[in-house]
C-alpha cells in the first residue's frame, strides 16, 4: 500500500456513519489514468481497469482480466479501512461480482486485519469464490477486529484465468453501514484563498546565492530547537526545490549551528565527499558520481558541495554524510582495507561479496528481498567472524565504530525491502548523529521518506526524538522535472493540478514561493482552512515519470511545514 488511512474522529448517525472517502463504488478515477482513486492496483500477469460498459450500478465497475500470468501470480486490488472505526468490533465486507471463463481458479473478496506482529485475521473466500461464468452476484465475508489491530486492508482478487468485474462494495461495522464521503472536486472559494494568502510566510527566492536571508528568518522560530530537520522533495528532479534546500542548508549551518548534512544515498559512498569538503582532496564530481543514482548527479548538488567546501575553508563546520543501504560493495571495501593483512577475514569478505552478488540486481528496489535464507545464514555467520575481529583490533574508538557500521550496512542490505528500508535509514541517521560532536543534522530525501506517517524514516525519527524532529515537505504546481520514463532520462512535463488538489489552492494566490505551518492550522482549525485538515490529492513522484502524479494525502499529519514553489524546471544532470 502506498497510503495508510488514519482516523481523525468518529461520527455515528442513525443506522450508518461516514468518515472517509473510500470510493467503494469505483466511481472516481485517478486523473490521467484508468485506475480508481483510493485503490492500489497493478499486478503482473493481469490487467486491472475501470469498465464503463459492464457495471452493476451507476457508471463503472472495476475489471480484472487474466493476461498470461505466471505461476503464483494473481490479480489483486487493495483498499484500506480506518482502523479506529472497527477496533473491538465485527466488520463485514459486501460486494457485487460478475465472472467469465474462470476455469482453474476463482474470484472473490478478501479482508485482512493486521497487528504489530503480523496478521490477526484473514479471509479470501478460497472455498466459496466464484468459478466459471456468473452474472452479478452479491458476496460477503465477516471478521472480528481485535482491540490491538493496527491496520485493515480489503479488496477483490482473481486467481488464475478468466475475467472478473467488481462493483458496489459496502462495509458494515457491528451492523452499521459505512457511507462514503465524496471527494472534493470544486474550485477554491474566495474566503479560502483569502485565508491562505494571509497565513503563509512569503519567501523572496529559492536562489542560494542571494546575499540577504531576511525572508528565511521565519525558519528560526518555525524550526525552533529541533536537532533533526527533514527536507523533502516532491520529485527527484526539480531544480528549484534542490536550490531551495541548498539555501535552507546554508541558513541552518550559518544561523542555527547545524553541523551535519545527510542525504538519501549509500553511507560509505556519501562519506567519501568529506575528503573534498573537509580537506579539499579529490574530484567532487567523481565522488557525486560514486553515489550511484542520477538523482544526485546534478549541477544543483555540485553547487551545494562547492559551497560546503568554501564554508569549511573559512571555518570547518559541516560534514557530508549519507544514510541509505541500497548497495553493499563499498562497505565490503571499507572492511577489506582494514583487514588487508588478515587472510582469513579477507576470505570471509570475499565469500560475502560473491553470495550477495548473485542477487544484487534483483534485490535493488525489491519488495520482499531477493536473498535466499541459506545464503543469508551463511553471510550472517561470516559477518560474525568479521565483527569479532573488529572487536579485537587496536584502533581508535571512531575507527572501530565505522567498521562496525559498515558491517551493519551489509546486514541491512540483506534485510532491505520496501517495508524495512525506511526503518534502517532512520537507524543510520541516529548513528550518524551519535558519532558527531555537532548534534544538529539536516536530512535531504524524498517527501515520502521525511514525512511523519506510515512506516517512513520520518515516522521512526518522530517516535525516537519527538519534538526534536521537524518535517518539511516540498510542492510545486507547474513546469517540468527530470525523471526516467518513456523518453529515457530527460525532462518531463508535470501534470497540472486540478480542483481537489492542495496544489490548486497553493497556486491560486499571488505568492509564488511560501512556507505554511501546518501545525498551527491543525491546532487552531480555522473555518476557512478546513480543506487543509482534509485529505486531498497531492503530487507524489519519485525518480520515474508516471501518468497520474497525484495521490490522496493527509498533509497535516505528514508534514510540519510545507514549502511551495509555483514553477519547476528540470534539475541539470552533470556530464
Amino acid at each position: 500500500m502506498r497510503i495508510t488511512i488514519l482516523l481523525l474522529f468518529m461520527c455515528l448517525a442513525g443506522t450508518s456513519f461516514s468518515q472517509e472517502f473510500l470510493n467503494l463504488g469505483f466511481e472516481y478515477k485517478m486523473q490521467g489514468a484508468e485506475s480508481p482513486k483510493k485503490w492500489y492496483v497493478g499486478n503482473p500477469g493481469y490487467i486491472t481497469i475501470l469498465d464503463e460498459t459492464e457495471k452493476y450500478s451507476l457508471s463503472r465497475s472495476l475489471k480484472v482480466a487474466s493476461n498470461s500470468p505466471m505461476e503464483n501470480q494473481f490479480g489483486l486490488f487493495t483498499g484500506n479501512f480506518p482502523i479506529d472505526l472497527a477496533k473491538g468490533k465485527g466488520i463485514e465486507l459486501k460486494g457485487h461480482l460478475k465472472t467469465e471463463s474462470i476455469t482453474n481458479g476463482y474470484a472473490g473478496l478478501w479482508l485482512k486485519v493486521y497487528g504489530q506482529d503480523g496478521v490477526l485475521a484473514f479471509d479470501e473466500m478460497e472455498n466459496r469464490g466464484l468459478k466459471g461464468t456468473n452474472d452479478w452476484q452479491e458476496v460477503s465475508l465477516r471478521l472480528f477486529v481485535d482491540d490491538n489491530a493496527t491496520e485493515i486492508d480489503f479488496g477483490g482478487l482473481l486467481i488464475d484465468d478468466g475475467t472478473a468485474w467488481f462493483d458496489d462494495f459496502q462495509i458494515f461495522i457491528d451492523g452499521l453501514e459505512f457511507k462514503d464521503l465524496k471527494p472534493r472536486i470544486t474550485k477554491p472559494t474566495t474566503d479560502e484563498l483569502e485565508w491562505l494568502r494571509n497565513n503563509v510566510h512569503p519567501l523572496l527566492t529559492f536562489d542560494p546565492n542571494i546575499k540577504s536571508n531576511e525572508d528565511l528568518e521565519i525558519l528560526d522560530s518555525l524550526i525552533g530547537d529541533a536537532h533533526v530537520v527533514g527536507l523533502g522533495e516532491v520529485t527527484h528532479g526539480s531544480s528549484e526545490i534542490f536550490q531551495m534546500k541548498h539555501r535552507i542548508i546554508k541558513f541552518l549551518t550559518e544561523k542555527k549551528d547545524f553541523g551535519i548534512f545527510s542525504i538519501e544515498a549509500n553511507m560509505p559512498e556519501a562519506y567519501k565527499l568529506n575528503e573534498y569538503i573537509i580537506d579539499g582532496k579529490g574530484n567532487p564530481k567523481e565522488f557525486i558520481k560514486g553515489m550511484h543514482f542520477w538523482t544526485w548527479r546534478t549541477k544543483e548538488v555540485l553547487n551545494m558541495v562547492e559551497w560546503m567546501r568554501l564554508h569549511n575553508e573559512a571555518k570547518q563546520k559541516i560534514q557530508f554524510t549519507g544514510f541509505d543501504m541500497q548497495y553493499y560493495y563499498w562497505s565490503i571495501m571499507e572492511l577489506e582495507k582494514a583487514f588487508k593483512e588478515n587472510l582469513k577475514i579477507l576470505n570471509d569478505l570475499n565469500a560475502i561479496n560473491q553470495l550477495l552478488g548473485k542477487t544484487s540486481q534483483q534485490h535493488l528496489g525489491s519488495r520482499m528481498g531477493a536473498i535466499s535464507q541459506e545464503d543469508k545464514d551463511t553471510v550472517v555467520a561470516k559477518l560474525k567472524h568479521v565483527k569479532e575481529a573488529i572487536g579485537s583490533m587496536e584502533i581508535t574508538k571512531d575507527s572501530m565504530a565505522w567498521l562496525n557500521q559498515n558491517s551493519r550496512i551489509i546486514e541491512q542490505y540483506m534485510d532491505k525491502t520496501v517495508f524495512t528500508r525506511d526503518k534502517y535509514m532512520a537507524e543510520n541517521v541516529m548513528w550518524i548523529k551519535s558519532q558527531s560532536k555537532e548534534p544538529k543534522i539536516a536530512l535531504w530525501a524524498h517527501n515520502a521518506h521525511i514525512q511523519r506517517t506510515m512506516n517512513s524514516m520520518g515516522n521512526v525519527l518522530s517516535d525516537s526524538i519527538a519534538k526534536n524532529y521537524v518535517s518539511i515537505g516540498f510542492a510545486f504546481a507547474r513546469g517540468e522535472y527530470t525523471a526516467t520514463g518513456s523518453k529515457g532520462l530527460t525532462s518531463y512535463l508535470a501534470q497540472e493540478p486540478y480542483n481537489g488538489t492542495f496544489e490548486k489552492f497553493f497556486e491560486s494566490i499571488d505568492t509564488p514561493i511560501f512556507i505554511i505551518d501546518l501545525r498551527t492550522v491543525k491546532a487552531e482549525k480555522p473555518i476557512h482552512a478546513k480543506w487543509l485538515l482534509e485529505k486531498l490529492d497531492f503530487r507524489q513522484v519519485g525518480a520515474m515519470k508516471t501518468t497520474s502524479e497525484f495521490y490522496e494525502t493527509n498533509l497535516k499529519e505528514d508534514y510540519d511545514l510545507i514549502i511551495f514553489i509555483n514553477d519547476s524546471s528540470p534539475s541539470k544532470i552533470l556530464d
